[in-house]
């Protein structure tokens, strides 16, 4: 027996490091996923104009929250349109069609999609959400050639959101200045830390509006580490209307192709 307890203390050891890579200490900020008790966003269009180092009419972004013909039994659905415009179509040709199905009440997603086209590519993209993981899938068909590559991966982790759900979980909660959230995303087949900190209620483009940073890390899948997310240089700024509707007035990020703003153009409810 003597002879086994090297053995033992080793074998307790390895699961001590096992159970610590598996807790990060990230793991402690993260946000309870219960949603606020702000009233939902109505069932609406929102149009986005997107300006590109000063590019005024680079792009356009098009956000429909339940739109009405497209109707998913127990599911909300928000889905979303975008396009490069102008002269950026010849320097940064892209085109993105989104589709996110949501459980109603407590906004945590189902499944997304996503078709992406720039010059050289289109993907085709689905994750989906369960109680204990993330799997997504990828078929990428490259334009020249008419090559397919197939990607598959698991993410082992829960609760992860996607790019709607946690912009809507977010503007469920009361918001006041100083209130900070922290959610893992994963968009496509990377997961990400998200923070979010309510910096301020503020008069923004003439109107009364709260004014968010969001800054976001990369999560290694296996071990969890946070990893640099080196195409956004610094956190980005959103700005809410500071009303009923809570809706994206502007977003501004300094990327990796430069600085872009989105700025909204109309909003009607459906």
């Amino acid at each position: 027996m003597t002879a086994m307890r090297p053995l033992n203390l080793l074998f307790l050891w390895l699961a001590f490091i096992h159970l610590a890579a598996a807790d990060p200490a990230w793991k402690n900020e993260l946000t309870s996923p219960a949603p606020g008790t702000f009233p939902p966003i109505p069932p609406c269009v929102l149009d986005l104009q997107v300006s590109w180092n000063g590019l005024l009419n680079a792009g356009k972004l098009r956000m429909e929250c339940a739109p009405q013909d497209a109707q998913k039994p127990g599911a909300y659905v928000v889905r979303s349109t975008a396009s490069s415009t102008g002269p950026a179509t010849v320097l940064f040709p892209f085109q993105s069609n989104f589709w996110s199905e949501l459980n109603p009440s407590s906004f945590k997603p189902r499944v997304f999609t996503a078709v992406e086209t720039d010059d050289r590519k289109t993907s085709t993209s689905t994750t989906r959400h369960f109680a204990d993981r993330t799997e997504f899938q990828e078929t990428t068909k490259t334009l020249k050639t008419k090559i397919e590559t197939h990607h598959e991966r698991v993410f082992m982790f829960s609760p992860v959101f996607d790019i709607f759900s946690a912009m809507l979980f977010v503007r469920s909660h009361k918001l006041d200045d100083g209130d900070t959230f922290a959610l893992v995303v994963q968009p496509f087949g990377t997961p990400y830390l998200l923070r979010v900190k309510v910096q301020e209620h503020e008069l923004h483009l003439k109107r009364k509006t709260i004014r968010l940073s969001v800054g976001m890390r990369k999560i290694d899948r296996k071990s969890l580490e946070l990893l640099p997310y080196k195409k956004m240089k610094n956190d980005a700024t959103l700005w809410l209307s500071d009303d009923a509707d809570r809706v994206p007035v502007e977003l501004r990020a300094a990327i990796f192709i430069g600085d872009i703003r989105a700025t909204l153009t109309d909003y009607h409810k459906l």
